[in-house]
């Protein structure tokens, strides 16, 4: 599970900006959170609320680029490549741009820390916490000169300082993983899974070709899967979509990138009209069923193994009543035993009165164009009982657009 996330100097968030899923061990609460190694509790859903252009999407980028850097960026990066990471535009690429990240599994504790550049990363510290001291020691590091150390940990420096002797765009961590540490490997899992419809450029573009990839990608998934068939099944015909089944079927489509017809394997939907069963592809059904069916797509795989799921607007093209649905997939123990995360931004602000204070992070830009998060937990005064969607609309929590003024 994560526990807390940071990042300064990334996009429009010039200040550190830090998120904490954690909550008191003395607060009453549900089954939307669950109880940590530190003796604590950490929130399993976390909504991001605030006016369109505020950071909202930023602040998950920073979550969703820091799980790249970490774990892929020395399979996925070339060696030419610079660091695709972007600084807050008033200090271009001079200022390193830093982030951190606290996750727990496996019963421990880590935290990965950086200062990247997107020449070089400037600094990399991987530590871990003593359960019964409460400080972090330092596992592997790695200073502005390439310099790799490492104390008390299994791990062969050497052959990962060989691997990262020409690239400086990439992790310690992920070239620890190219060698087979066992321990690096141990710490990745105990990260788990994270699904994401968010990319560099923000959410990923719904356009007819990336919508219908991404239900080709969906159904590779579910066929690869089929035990989750069930479950997906059971939640399209729960959501009063008229569906009464789902298949997996081939289906012939036109290939524009090599200018022919291939055969993929294609999402269906049936339908009972009439006393029979009508089949089509999923991509003539409504906007929102594909949204929905995608959508369950990035949830399975962290429900199923661990991990979290980071969605941007999640209420896209769904009706809000289905909302607090999803979230349910989230808060019950027999859907979610490996207490699975689930990060997201949302404008049906309704959704505040179905989160705990500390589930809610208030996103605001200043006249400078700089972004400001806050938890509505760190705002003095909010008591947990109060009605959270009436104050905020009545401003007092700040945060909302001023349509007004248009």
């Amino acid at each position: 599970m994560i526990r807390h996330f940071e990042f300064g100097n990334f996009c429009s968030y010039r200040e550190t900006a830090a998120i904490s899923f954690a909550a008191s061990a003395g607060v009453d609460t549900d089954h939307s959170f669950a109880p940590s190694l530190r003796g604590d509790q950490v929130a399993l859903l976390m909504g991001v609320f605030g006016a369109n252009a505020s950071g909202k999407t930023n602040l998950l980028k920073g979550l969703v680029f820091l799980s790249f850097f970490l774990r892929h960026s020395y399979q996925r990066l070339g060696e030419k490549d610079s660091i695709p990471v972007d600084g807050f535009f008033h200090l271009g690429g001079q200022t390193p741009v830093s982030l951190k990240l606290e996750f727990e599994g496996n019963g421990e504790v880590y935290r990965y820390e950086c200062e990247l550049l997107t020449s070089a990363v400037v600094s990399e510290k991987l530590s871990q916490l003593h359960l019964n001291t409460g400080y972090f020691r330092t596992l592997l590091a790695r200073n502005a000169d390439g310099k790799i150390t490492a104390r008390d940990f299994d791990v062969d420096r050497a052959a990962i300082s060989r691997l990262l002797k020409d690239r400086p765009n990439a992790s310690m961590f992920a070239a620890g993983l190219l060698t087979g540490s066992k321990e690096i490997a141990r710490i990745d899992r105990a990260l788990g899974v994270i699904e994401t419809n968010v990319d560099r450029t923000g959410k990923q573009a719904m356009v007819v070709q990336n919508e219908l990839q991404s239900l080709v990608e969906a159904a590779e998934y579910f066929d690869s899967n089929p035990h989750l068939r069930e479950s997906l099944e059971e939640r399209l015909n729960a959501s009063d979509l008229g569906i009464s089944g789902f298949l997996i079927k081939d289906l012939v489509v036109f290939d524009s990138d090599k200018n022919r017809e291939q055969e993929v394997r294609f999402p269906f939907v049936r339908h009972r009209v009439d006393g029979g069963d009508v089949e089509f592809p999923l991509a003539l059904e409504s906007s929102g069923t594909k949204r929905l069916f995608l959508v369950l797509r990035r949830f399975f795989p962290v429900l199923t193994d661990g991990g979290i799921a980071v969605i941007d607007e999640m209420e896209s093209d769904m009706h809000p009543h289905l909302i607090p649905a999803l979230l349910d997939l989230f808060t019950d123990p027999e859907l979610n035993p490996k207490r699975a995360q689930l990060l997201f931004t949302c404008h049906h602000v309704e959704i505040l009165n179905r989160l705990a204070k500390e589930q809610i992070v208030l996103v605001e830009k200043d006249a400078n164009c700089v972004s400001h998060a806050k938890r509505l937990s760190d705002i003095p005064g909010v008591r947990r009982e109060e009605n959270f969607f009436s104050r905020y609309n009545a401003g007092y929590y700040g945060a909302i657009p001023h349509p007004e003024v248009l």
